[in-house]
């Protein structure tokens, strides 16, 4: 195989397993690190999906690392989920990926529900 055959393959490779949502209406997210219990601010879901989401405007976001367990609670106009996350990417000083942990059917069923609201305001 050839560089050029395996950059192509590299490119045409999406990890994503559901597609991504942007967000642009009102959704606000709490965030609390697991390990040691207690709130590291409000940020903003700048896009999300069945598996993650990708937080920016989180004033605590350069002191979030790749691997640290993360508690979220996300709140839009007609409903509160609280959910668990890894944060599995840090794409720049303020944007980070958090991808859900141990979500039950009841959350997926929730989580894909408050996307249809947020696609339907679209």
């Amino acid at each position: 195989m050839t560089t050029s055959n395996l950059n192509e393959e590299v490119l045409s490779y999406d990890r994503r397993r559901f597609p991504r949502y942007y967000v642009t209406s009102r959704l606000t997210l709490a965030i609390e690190d697991e390990s040691l219990k207690e709130s590291i601010g409000i940020g903003e879901p700048q896009d999300i999906s069945l598996g993650g989401v990708r937080v920016t405007n989180l004033p605590a976001s350069p002191h979030v690392k790749v691997g640290d367990q993360l508690g979220m609670l996300l709140i839009d106009g007609d409903d509160a989920l609280s959910l668990a996350g890894e944060v599995v990417h840090h794409a720049t000083a303020d944007t980070f990926g958090v991808e859900f942990r141990d979500l039950t059917n009841h959350d997926l069923k929730a989580v894909g529900e408050m996307i249809g609201r947020l696609h339907a305001r679209i």
